[in-house]
């Protein structure tokens, strides 16, 4: 039976609750375990609760008891009630019958335990919350960060204390709250004027009810003490981080770790995962703790107590499949965690007690004996005329007046137990009557007093803080490769160098250790020696020995297994290695060629590899062959003196290629001048060298001359005038 076992609770309200649900029971166990409490239980609450179940039971082997209680109980009130509930069973008791507690009497028993909360609650009068509330950011390392993702040291925190009037009729007021470890805290000063706020202590003057008032404080924690940590695993391979290829699923185990570093519980823990990437697909959640699932685009994990000093995991698998043509890393967004934790604050702040005021009624009579004139007998009595439970801490009464008198009875609540202090709504509290001697005739005696009263309070504290892992780039592998010839064009027939440039960028987080170039051979291509193969990463080139080269019928095969210990280091992101290499070719015309490679990347140990792929050319063949024929042409002009001459010189490229700086040179023999400037089509004018035997030469230079073109140059020489034709003619022939 669970409420006789809670009749056990360390819980005053579980042990309160339970005594109110046997009463409805009415069996011999109930009955038994009750009379126990009533006797024995060092609440007033609880055994004034299990006297009144008694009083339901109406057995009459209750009434031992409860005469017991009645002479000897230390509250007031529950003697009073055992004395009443004797009473009643000796009139009309009646023995109960040996049966079990029914689930009604469980479920009658529940709901009266809530209606008893919600009593004692509105009793106590005063409500006191301490709220405090931390939002704060930390990275993967769990260090604290800003919102700019700088390192901080401290956390800044908002606290309140809220008090609340819990009645529904009376005021209380006069209101002091005294507090402990405020020295590390600053109060707000702009407080409502109502609200006094001095050193450890503030005040309120009224609280009408159901009204709350509070002040508000700011603190810093230096530690966070909710620990996140993530990890992602790829499925094929769960001891290796994941790898993502473009266009291609990958599929990867997500856990998570939440790690609860404080000497207390925390309680209703969320944690909330914000996945950005639609092509994403989330299943098979898994936890130690609480219950995990997804709620719209965001993983939710729940969790109602976390134990302190203990860490608990969850996780999930997440498949991913990114499209081919992005170039963006897969990013995660926030892990944000809320929780929770009661009676205790991370400020240190605590209420050391708060004292109110509401209607009381106090009085001292004063009664003359009736056979002894002048001898008044006294009592000092006080009604709790309010809504609320009193705590009664002082009474002194002065004999004459207040300032003048004599302390002439004085009571201290430190004295007596808790319940002899408490004075119900509705119950009056007195002293041990005394007697007064007044020798004047017709004096009534004077008398003074100070009370120390207030409303008894409840206090409960709450922490509400906000942890956020902000989002990042999952670290994951991959790499982009491109490829170029130079030059792009070759010729026919002849062995043609072709320079090869392979670039290997790492486009992923992860360090690339191992990288493999496996560059197609175009057909009748010669492959390189490994002498001639440079690999690079900016200044750093990689030694001979740092790699290994193998040369298949279809490939050239470069392979560096392990990137760290080579003299340029792992391929980090964005960074680039850089293969140059020749191949040689002797090509056919109309040729045209391509080339493919492929390079393969993986971290150390290795896992699933990613790979790139990149196209070259293509390389085009052209077939060119020169051919040149130049003449030259001289006649006497017709009509003119006899003595001079035209020359033509014409060139002619008739082949398919061009041909470089064409030199043409010409004679001009001694005593011979030109008769004008020469003409040349293209123009380029000529060179006149310096005397040579028997003559000048001439010179003109064609910096190109393309297929099918002609070049021509014209000019007249005037001959001596004494001079023999034939001998001209053979002269200028040469």
């Amino acid at each position: 039976m669970s409420e006789i076992q809670n009749l056990e609770s360390s819980d005053k309200n579980k042990r309160v609750a339970a005594a109110k649900a046997l009463g409805n029971t009415r069996t011999k166990v109930s009955l038994r375990a009750l009379l126990e409490v009533a006797e024995g239980d060092s609440e007033k609450d609880v055994r004034k609760e299990a006297i009144e179940s008694l009083g339901k039971l109406n057995d009459p082997e209750a009434i031992p008891v409860l005469e017991k209680i009645a002479e000897n109980d230390k509250d007031r009130g529950a003697r009073n009630k055992a004395k009443d509930i004797t009473i009643k069973i000796r009139s009309s008791g009646a023995s109960l019958p040996e049966t079990d507690f029914s689930e009604e009497d469980a479920r009658r028993a529940r709901e009266d335990f809530r209606a008893l909360e919600e009593h004692e609650v509105k009793q106590a009068g005063l409500h006191v919350k301490l709220k405090e509330t931390l939002t704060y950011r930390i990275d993967q390392d769990n260090n604290l960060i800003g919102e700019n993702d700088e390192p901080i040291e401290t956390l800044q925190g908002k606290g309140e204390i809220g008090v609340t009037n819990t009645g529904s009729n009376d005021r209380i007021w006069a209101i002091d709250a005294f507090l402990e470890g405020v020295d590390e805290v600053t109060f707000d000063r702009s407080e409502d004027q109502e609200i006094i706020v001095f050193g450890n202590s503030f005040g309120i003057k009224e609280l009408s009810p159901q009204e709350t008032k509070g002040v508000h404080f700011d603190f810093s924690v230096e530690v966070p003490q909710l620990r996140i940590k993530e990890e992602f695993w790829d499925l094929e391979k769960p001891d290796s981080p994941p790898t993502f290829s473009r266009g291609t699923e990958a599929g990867m185990r997500f856990t998570i770790e939440l790690g609860n570093d404080f000497e207390w519980n925390l309680e209703n823990v969320v944690l909330k995962k914000h996945i950005l990437d639609p092509n994403t697909n989330i299943d098979n959640f898994k936890t130690e703790n609480g219950e995990m699932r997804m709620d719209g685009d965001t993983i939710r994990w729940e969790i109602a107590e976390l134990p302190a000093n203990s860490t608990v995991q969850a996780s999930c698998e997440i498949r991913v499949n990114l499209p081919e043509d992005t170039t963006e890393p897969y990013k995660i967004g926030d892990t944000v965690v809320t929780y929770h934790s009661f009676e205790k604050s991370l400020s240190d702040v605590n209420l050391e007690t708060i004292t109110g005021s509401s209607s009381v009624f106090q009085f001292i009579s004063r009664d003359e004996q009736e056979e002894n004139p002048g001898d008044f007998d006294c009592k000092f009595e006080l009604e709790n005329t309010s809504e609320f439970e009193m705590d009664l801490k002082e009474v002194r009464i002065y004999e004459g007046p207040l300032d003048e008198g004599n302390v002439r009875l004085e009571w201290l609540g430190s004295d007596f137990p808790e319940e002899e202090r408490s004075i119900d709504p509705g119950e009056t509290f007195s002293l041990d009557p005394w007697t007064i001697t007044v020798e004047e005739d017709g004096v009534i005696p004077q008398f003074g007093r100070e009370l120390d009263l207030s409303v008894k309070y409840l206090f409960d504290a709450e922490i509400i803080a906000e942890c956020t892992l902000p989002g990042y780039a999952l670290p994951f592998m991959d790499i982009v490769v491109s490829k170029t010839f130079s030059p792009d064009t070759i010729p026919s027939y002849r062995r043609t160098e072709i320079i090869t440039e392979n670039i290997i960028r790492s486009s992923g987080s992860t360090d690339v250790e191992y990288v493999q170039l496996q560059d197609q051979i175009p057909d009748g291509f010669e492959a390189p020696a490994k002498e001639n193969i440079t690999i690079t990463k900016g200044d750093k080139q990689v030694s001979e020995d740092d790699f290994t080269l193998e040369i298949t019928e279809e490939n050239v095969i470069v392979t560096i297994e392990r990137l760290e210990y080579s003299s340029i280091g792992t391929l980090k992101q964005d960074e680039e290695i850089l293969v140059t290499y020749p191949f040689f070719a002797t090509a056919q015309p109309e040729d045209e060629f391509m080339g493919n490679v492929t390079v393969l990347a993986n971290i150390f140990p290795p896992v699933k590899p990613v790979s790139a792929d990149a196209e070259a050319g293509p390389i085009t063949v052209v077939h060119k062959r020169r051919k040149l024929k130049i003449g030259k042409m001289v006649r006497s002009t017709s009509g003119q003196a006899s003595n001079e001459y035209e020359i033509v010189i014409r060139g002619e490229n008739e082949g398919t290629a061009v041909i470089q700086n064409v030199e043409v040179s010409d004679f001009l023999p001694q005593g011979f001048e030109l008769v004008s400037d020469t003409e040349e089509d293209p123009p380029v004018g000529f060179e006149e060298h310096s005397s040579v035997k028997n003559g000048r030469a001439m010179k003109w230079v064609y910096k190109e001359v393309q297929p099918g073109q002609t070049v021509e140059i014209r000019f007249k020489i005037r001959a001596p005038g004494e001079h023999d034709p034939k001998e001209v003619y053979r002269m200028l022939l040469g």
